[in-house]
């Protein structure tokens, strides 16, 4: 478990990122743009899908995504919320499950260190995976910073 807050605390670092925040929740569309690159709407649609996911009413409202390398498309978005992990993990799963995601239960664990939660999106948001045996899952996790800080990493993994 110790890797975990390690790497969770090392995603913290790349928190401070900021660009315009794209609202709503979007579907990965089927087609690219005339001249468009394979592969470059997938990538605008996981940023607009990460980006336009719930966030607690303390979080910043200026966002953007980040590089990280296990995740999905390589996307991440990262920031830092007033909040304790019971309260912030009750927050997703009340926002997201209204939104359509199905929580995996088993998957879950929440502590005094922090949470981890994995979704499985709704059936308008194609996701498809790289390795067909595998599936698109929304995961969030946070660490606690500080007695009242907790980082929030949320992406998409495939699993």
């Amino acid at each position: 478990m110790g890797w975990r807050v390690n790497r969770l605390r090392g995603m913290a670092l790349l928190g401070l990122l900021t660009a315009s925040a794209v609202a709503g929740l979007m579907g990965v569309p089927s087609t690219s743009p005339v001249g468009a690159k394979p592969g470059q709407m997938a990538q605008a649609s996981i940023d607009s899908l990460l980006l336009g996911l719930p966030r607690p009413q303390n979080a910043p409202t200026k966002l953007g995504t980040a590089f990280s390398a296990n995740a999905y498309r390589q996307k991440m978005v990262n920031y830092q919320v007033k909040l304790k992990p019971e309260q912030a993990a009750q927050f997703f799963q009340t926002a997201l499950s209204q939104r359509g995601y199905s929580e995996r239960q088993a998957n879950t664990t929440i502590g005094q260190w922090g949470f981890n939660l994995v979704f499985d999106p709704p059936s308008p948001v194609n996701l498809p995976p790289q390795d067909g045996a595998k599936k698109v899952v929304l995961v969030l996790q946070g660490t606690m910073l500080g007695p009242d800080t907790i980082n929030i990493n949320t992406r998409f993994e495939e699993i």
